[in-house]
């Protein structure tokens, strides 16, 4: 008996933890994605740490981006790791990167 209830107790522990994680890797929802792509073309240069591309943002345009959108930019793109490009960007944000546009016809 005192098997089935650590085992359950456990389980349960582990079904609350699982969901924390859960929502730590939802991607961050912005209300503008053609805004952060733009953001992150005009005002980051690449290759750029976390910590950098997060100093864009507040330096630049620090009224761009909502509170949650911050905060998730924040959570997302850690300090040390370098991004290549802001598609690079985007997928560590969770968003998927909107093609480019295709270039005029000659």
């Amino acid at each position: 008996m005192k098997t089935i209830i650590g085992a359950a107790l456990c389980l349960g522990f582990a079904l609350a933890s699982g969901s924390a994680f859960a929502k730590e890797d939802k991607a961050c929802e912005f209300t503008d994605q053609a805004k952060l792509r733009e953001h992150l073309t005009m005002h980051v240069t690449y290759p750029a740490k976390g910590k950098d591309i997060k100093e864009a943002c507040k330096k630049e345009m620090p009224n761009e981006f909502a509170k949650s959108e911050k905060s998730c930019i924040k959570k997302k793109l850690k300090n040390n790791t370098e991004y290549k490009d802001a598609d690079e960007v985007m997928r560590a944000l969770g968003v998927e990167p909107m093609p480019s546009a295709p270039a005029p016809a000659q």
